[in-house]
């Protein structure tokens, strides 16, 4: 009789599922709010642009998937690296927005009309740039950097190596755009 309660004690604690880390909540949480913060946005898209509408759905369904993603499997290594280069792409297509334009805009009073290189699509600054933009870059800058700190340490050096050439790559190109 002494043996059984021991065994029973052992299929207990492995049948008790393990506890996501704080980090891994704090990522779900990020990223739901950048996705409902596109989903929320993209029907004003769709009427300016329906590119644009068609994306910023199709990404808020994407980022909400991840957060599922992040529910089921928040310990996977490729995961949490699809979500910080994921991320990443889409705080630069957002900058290049707002910044030098992308190419295929069509022209729209509030954007400043057609892109020019060189020139901001914006031409009156961040005064197009509003509460529910700075949100969303806020949570996707934390997103990224909530899921680089679920990396094993190996791994979390050598991304944020990359990371930082990447943004030294594009901090040199912006020299070569204005000279």
């Amino acid at each position: 009789m002494n043996v059984a309660v021991p065994l029973l004690r052992d299929r207990r604690s492995e049948s008790t599922p393990r506890r996501r880390a704080i980090s891994a909540d704090a990522a779900i949480v990020l990223s739901t709010a950048a996705a409902l913060a596109h989903l929320i946005t993209a029907p004003d898209h769709y009427t300016w642009w329906p590119a644009a509408g068609v994306f910023f759905a199709v990404l808020g369904v994407l980022q909400l998937a991840y957060s599922g993603f992040l529910v089921r499997a928040s310990r996977e290594h490729r995961i949490v690296l699809v979500g910080i280069w994921g991320t990443v792409g889409v705080i630069l297509l957002y900058i290049a927005s707002r910044t030098v334009g992308l190419p295929t805009t069509p022209p729209v009073a509030i954007h400043g009309g057609r892109w020019v290189a060189g020139r901001a699509i914006l031409p009156d600054g961040a005064k197009h740039v509003g509460p529910l933009d700075v949100f969303t870059l806020v949570c996707e800058v934390l997103l990224v950097v909530t899921l680089l700190s679920m990396l094993p340490t190996r791994l979390k050096v050598r991304t944020a190596n990359r990371l930082m050439w990447l943004g030294l790559a594009l901090w040199g190109t912006s020299f070569v755009f204005l000279f």
